[in-house]
């Protein structure tokens, strides 16, 4: 039962609004029930359902309020109601807010576009519901839609306007708050069919309540923390969206007006939101919601009801306006922390390791097999999944290895020759394509590959291993593209880094190793889900955010141009400091949303049909690559070490170079 109602007015109100949760249900996406969990708030929701509270309040006055709902009423309270969730996917996008009741919000989770998305669904099945219990229903809910969407136009426009006028802003809380509590009411009295007058008269008294309500919400924005509300707060100002209370406040202090007038720091932002409290106008924002919900309460004075209902009504509304719930803070880290170690590898497979880059010629020595460039890759304080046995283990960090090389080949400050580089990538290309029982060339590179592909392919089906092959081959054409780009000096706009940089950085590569290691086959259903993409993406953000920062001395001496701080550098002419704070705050940023994201995966992998009872191990697979990916910044591979001790890239590049003018290598 909601707080302050009494059930002895309104005994059917809890089991009605249960009857309104079974209407609300998430959205059906046929044939693709991977989907359902976009608009799937899950049983453990903490919405408080105002809305239809409103309209089941305003057809019980008009009705007898001992009796049950009837139908039509149920299912105008859910069509409201979906219409307002469905506003909150967008508002979420708008805001860039992370949470909403407590939990991640879907534009974390499933990325803006998808979030859109889901709530122009959601908004489309609140429509269809109030189109079917008639034409006034629904031409009501339009004009309330058409508010809605004004006012937000209107707070849109007066953004950073520090000279904004109270009535801009009422006129902005109207349409985008009470228009839709105001329906709420409206449509509930609809079911009943009294007069034009008492209808209008609800109408009002939820436009009036709505207008309270936001006010509310807006002094809580200031004045309560994240835990007491389930989202963001403290988020108006920085946003440059100024409420009652800062507008006043603004038109008394000129020193804050000037503040207001810009984008400001959190350090601003803070400062602002001090001066506004200690003017004095949250309370007179109170105090003008006091009024508010007075004039709410004068439209239902002279209504033939029972003063009970009528006045449990009233206190409902009053006691609706403090929506502060205290809660268990949601933590910032993710449940499955690293364990520290120096390695992500048992010490027998770097055993193997060293003796497998003697025995194939990748180094000339044991010296060299130690070089923090290559062997320091598995050096780094996290915990990696437990293998499925030995030789897959050894399989994986063969083929990881073996990537890392690669990726020196074409990094190597000394390749400066552009044909050179263009003659290895085909060269790449003819050893990926080799037959394993005969190397197209004596080598090194074709002698380890040709060691790993055969314990790759085993158990693998054809499909993994065209898709493998097909991933690499990509990876080469990206390598030598960021060689050439190298040579000329050439340094990508920040639109275009990501998409360069994700084309070098390996990332399916590195996640068949992942399925080599635990001998899985990831389904298509799970890598191709939105949620898993959203995963990835930033994932990829993050990691090579970091990894460019870890390495940012060698690559501004070595001339590396997918680095995202000589982006920023080279795009802006800001500061190398600067640019190194803006990375920072980015990384800070997305390793949130990152964290929400693994939180939110077992609850999405359980309703995915059709993964054989693994979504634990899935889950935790995710998470534990999370954590390695994210702390593979701090391996020895970014430590200096000296030159003496470095593997000869270009003897391994001789071995393979391949030429344009030389013929084709026999196809196996």
């Amino acid at each position: 039962m909601p707080r302050e109602i009494d059930s002895a007015v309104f005994p059917h109100l809890d089991a009605d609004l249960d009857r309104v949760r079974a209407v609300l249900g998430p959205v059906q996406f046929r044939g693709r029930p991977e989907l359902t969990a976009l608009t799937d708030e899950g049983p453990d929701t903490s919405r408080r359902l105002v809305r239809p509270t409103l309209t089941l309040l305003s057809y019980y006055l008009l009705t007898d309020p001992a009796a049950p709902a009837d139908d039509r009423v149920v299912r105008a309270a859910a069509g409201v109601e979906l219409l307002h969730l469905g506003s909150l996917y967008h508002d979420d996008v708008i805001d860039h807010a992370d949470q909403r009741r407590g939990r991640p919000s879907a534009n974390t989770v499933w990325g803006s576009h998808m979030a859109v998305l889901g709530g122009d669904c959601v908004t489309s099945s609140g429509m269809r519901i109030l189109a079917e219990l008639g034409q006034r229903e629904v031409l009501a809910a339009t004009i309330a839609s058409e508010q809605m969407c004004a006012g937000m136009v209107i707070e849109a426009a007066d953004q950073y306007v520090a000279s904004r006028s109270e009535q801009s802003y009422l006129d902005a809380i109207d349409g985008k708050t009470a228009a839709v509590l105001s329906l709420a009411c409206r449509v509930g009295a609809m079911q009943v069919g009294r007069s034009e007058e008492q209808e209008e008269a609800l109408a009002l008294f939820g436009r009036h309540f709505g207008l309270a309500y936001q006010l509310y919400d807006d002094i809580l924005d200031l004045t309560s923390t994240t835990e007491e509300m389930g989202k963001p707060v403290n988020a108006d100002l920085p946003e440059g969206i100024y409420t009652l209370p800062v507008i006043r406040a603004a038109a008394r202090d000129q020193g804050l007006a000037r503040l207001l007038r810009r984008a400001m720091t959190g350090e601003q932002a803070a400062r602002a939101r001090a001066l506004v409290i200690a003017s004095g106008t949250v309370e007179e924002a109170q105090a003008m919601a006091e009024e508010f919900i007075d004039q709410a309460a004068s439209q239902l004075a002279a209504f033939p009801v029972d003063p009970r209902a009528r006045d449990a009504m009233i206190a409902y509304a009053r006691s609706a306006l403090d929506r502060r719930t205290p809660r268990r803070a949601v933590s910032g880290s993710s449940p499955h922390q690293p364990h520290v170690d120096s390695a992500v590898v048992s010490p027998q497979a770097m055993s193997w390791l060293r003796s497998w880059l003697v025995d194939t010629g990748l180094v000339a020595s044991a010296a060299e097999a130690d070089h923090p460039r290559w062997t320091g890759v598995w050096r780094f304080p996290a915990q990696y999944p437990t293998p499925a046995d030995a030789a897959h283990e050894q399989t994986a960090i063969g083929v990881g290895m073996l990537f890392f090389v690669w990726d020196d080949l074409f990094e190597d400050p000394q390749l400066t020759d552009p044909e050179a580089v263009t003659a290895l990538r085909r060269g790449m290309v003819a050893t990926l394509r080799q037959d394993p029982q005969a190397p197209w060339r004596p080598g090194a590179i074709p002698t380890a590959w040709a060691s790993l592909w055969p314990r790759l392919r085993e158990g693998r089906t054809t499909r993994w291993q065209e898709r493998f092959l097909d991933d690499l081959e990509e990876w080469f054409e990206a390598a030598e593209r960021e060689a050439h780009h190298r040579i000329n000096g050439y340094i990508p706009p920040t639109a275009d880094y990501l998409p360069l940089r994700k084309s070098t950085l390996g990332f399916d590569t590195g996640l068949a190793c992942v399925e080599v290691h635990q001998d899985w086959e990831l389904p298509s259903k799970l890598r191709h889900h939105p949620v898993i993409r959203r995963l990835e993406e930033l994932l990829f953000s993050v990691t090579a955010a970091e990894n460019d920062l870890a390495g940012l001395d060698r690559d501004e001496a070595d001339q590396v141009p997918y680095n995202l701080v000589r982006a920023i550098r080279h795009e802006t002419g800001c500061t190398r400091r600067e640019a190194i704070e803006q990375v920072q705050r980015q990384v800070s940023q997305q390793r949130a949303q990152l964290e929400s994201v693994i939180r939110y995966l077992p609850a999405l992998l359980r309703m995915i049909p059709d993964l054989s009872g693994q979504w634990r191990e899935y889950a935790s697979l995710y998470a534990t690559v999370t954590n390695v990916a994210l702390e593979a910044h701090q391996a020895d591979r970014y430590t200096p070490a000296s030159a003496s001790a470095a593997p000869d890239l270009e003897r391994l590049r001789r071995e393979i170079y391949y030429p344009a003018a030389e013929p084709a290598p026999t196809a196996p």
